[in-house]
């Protein structure tokens, strides 16, 4: 689905009344954001996901005085089964194991995919929480099923709990509360303490989450980008044909600080260095991601499937551009050109159909870039 102004799911507020009174800024209560909505996605569907290896999910239940966590994946016997034992289980990346979660993503396009992280999901027995926290990214909670009440905090200032194995505010004090109800969402910017509280046994909410990279890890990742991209020689040693006899054997003499200035110095980059570090930063995959390779096939099997069948990201994918250059999965892809327009449409819509009639060159050329991304397990076809 193509984003316009309309079609997203902000109810009366306008997309740009969004961005410019509350992304950032401030919470959004958004009642009936999807009307009756029902949720594709079931406890036991979560549940399930839950014990796959693939998934990244926690398991959070407040006993005796503390709040605890285990890290799954998790065996079946590990939910609790006793009534009125509050608990929750929340799964991440939903959208990389549901067609569904993937498309549900499709309702937030107003905000850049090089912004957005993952669908999480998390259900909750009757009291179930993770307690008072806050998180340091934006993230819409949209309420899929059941109720729970969002309790909201205005403070600057959090004291964590030392014992606790989360992040637990102490000191939360509560300024407004909603009760959401399936079709309901609540919009939260970066840092505003909240208190999420099931108020019944069938709770499911979705989270849709989005990337923050802190300051420290893109300059950290840049210094590593800039080393595994020098182009000096590593066999060329440093040089002091001139010395000279030093009164002081263990000083680090001006002229030894100077070459060395000298060499440091000579690391450059340019501006098509930083973009092609930002496209492999911002399309890099989760750790967990695996892609499963296919079949191997023939560049003209190939080209057959592209003129007949859909191409598609898969859902693990991450594919970005700026202008004429592309990157997927922390990779830059080589293309001419000539074939932005249609590389364009495959990152903005995660898929595309090429006419039956394409020009046999043209088609020749689109399957030549595109054949290793199949066969990497980054795109697939449907019918």
């Amino acid at each position: 689905m193509r984003f316009t102004r309309k079609n997203h799911i902000l109810g009366k507020i306008s997309v740009d009344t969004f961005l410019k009174k509350y992304w950032q800024k401030k919470p959004l209560l958004i009642r009936n954001a999807i009307e009756n909505f029902q949720s594709p996605i079931t406890k036991k569907d979560l549940l399930k996901i839950a014990q796959n290896e693939e998934s990244i999910s926690r398991l959070i239940e407040f006993k005796r005085g503390l709040w605890q966590v285990k890290y799954g994946p998790f065996k079946k016997s590990d939910f609790p089964k006793k009534k009125g034992a509050p608990w929750t289980v929340l799964v991440q990346n939903m959208n990389h194991h549901f067609s569904f979660a993937d498309s549900f993503l499709n309702f937030f396009k107003f905000i850049p995919y090089a912004r957005l992280d993952d669908l999480m999901v998390s259900y909750a027995s009757k009291e179930g929480s993770v307690g008072p926290h806050f998180d340091s990214y934006d993230v819409f909670l949209f309420q899929a099923k059941g109720e729970r009440e969002w309790r909201i905090s205005e403070q600057k200032e959090f004291t964590l709990d030392q014992k606790s194995a989360i992040k637990i505010i102490t000191n939360f004090k509560s300024k407004n509360f909603w009760i959401l109800k399936p079709g309901d969402m609540l919009y939260l910017p970066p840092n505003i303490g909240h208190w999420g509280i099931s108020h019944s046994d069938d709770c499911l909410t979705y989270s849709v989450g989005f990337r923050a990279p802190a300051r420290f890890e893109i300059q950290s990742k840049f210094l590593d980008f800039i080393q595994d991209n020098l182009s000096t020689n590593k066999n060329d040693l440093y040089k002091d044909p001139n010395l000279k006899l030093q009164k002081n054997p263990a000083e680090i003499n001006q002229n030894m600080i100077h070459k060395i200035q000298q060499i440091v110095n000579q690391l450059r980059w340019n501006k098509n260095s930083i973009n092609t570090f930002i496209g492999q930063l911002l399309t890099d995959p989760i750790e967990t991601a695996i892609f499963q390779a296919p079949k191997p096939i023939s560049l003209e099997v190939f080209k057959k499937d592209l003129s007949k069948k859909t191409l598609v990201l898969n859902p693990k994918t991450r594919m970005l551009y700026i202008k004429n250059n592309f990157y997927m999965n922390g990779e830059f892809i080589e293309a001419n050109k000539k074939y932005a327009v249609q590389l364009r449409q495959l990152a903005n819509d995660r898929k595309i159909s090429f006419k039956p009639n394409l020009d046999k060159k043209d088609l020749n050329a689109l399957g030549i870039i595109l054949l290793p991304l199949y066969l990497s397990g980054f795109i697939d076809f449907i019918q």
